[in-house]
């Protein structure tokens, strides 16, 4: 990506922050903590420096410290919806550990007559479902460069430092802005049983082997 394509990139973001400080789910929709977030995320690597200083054109810009104290006043990110955390933690600014399971092994299950295989799920759903339970199985994470080292400090309340964070109880935050309807109790149900089970995929032989076929199916798909 060239120079005057972070430009305008950055230029787009700066001209579509809402009045409040915060990003919307799209350009006209009202600020979100999704929404929000990613663009300060997406800001940052396309080089503007926290103070918003612009790396090319050294314009300053308000538009990291309004959407900083956005984030801030609302909990830091660890109140992201669920695809909001999926992506910090592909970058590495947030851990795995506080993402809701979103087990591999699901292809593994037989097609034929059962309707909880992800192969069933509504298109967009399947479509959604596929890459991310690969990228969760692997537990993809980037390089943690400086600047990453840096969003952790900066996405979360001063007074809750990146390596204190129980993870663990991060796990169904999520803001008021972006909560459009409650998980249902079943829900939670399974997947408190799927944290206790997860372990045993991560850290033992079989287990082991499991989740590597399972990613291999994913993949195959």
């Amino acid at each position: 990506m060239d120079q005057h394509q972070k430009l305008e990139m950055r230029r787009y973001l700066r001209n579509h922050q809402n009045a409040d400080g915060g990003y919307g789910l799209h350009i006209e929709g009202h600020s979100t903590m999704f929404g929000t977030v990613l663009s300060y995320v997406a800001l940052r690597l396309l080089g503007v420096g926290l103070d918003g200083t612009d790396e090319t054109s050294f314009e300053n810009h308000d538009c990291v410290t309004r959407a900083k104290s956005w984030i801030a006043s609302r909990g830091g990110a660890v109140n992201a919806p669920s695809w909001g955390k999926f992506y910090l933690c592909v970058l590495g600014v947030y851990e795995w550990e506080g993402l809701n399971p979103i087990p591999p092994e699901a292809w593994l299950m037989p097609y034929r007559g059962n309707p909880l295989h992800p192969g069933r799920f509504w298109c967009h759903c399947r479509m959604v479902y596929l890459p991310m339970s690969y990228l969760y199985g692997k537990r993809a994470t980037g390089v943690c460069t400086a600047l990453v080292e840096e969003l952790r400090e900066e996405l979360y309340l001063p007074t809750q430092p990146y390596h204190t964070i129980d993870w663990d109880a991060t796990r169904n935050a999520c803001a008021t802005e972006d909560l459009y309807y409650p998980h249902p109790w079943l829900q939670d149900v399974l997947w408190w049983g799927l944290t206790k089970v997860e372990p045993l995929l991560m850290r033992t032989f079989l287990g082991g082997k499991i989740r590597k076929w399972a990613c291999a199916v994913a993949a195959k798909h």
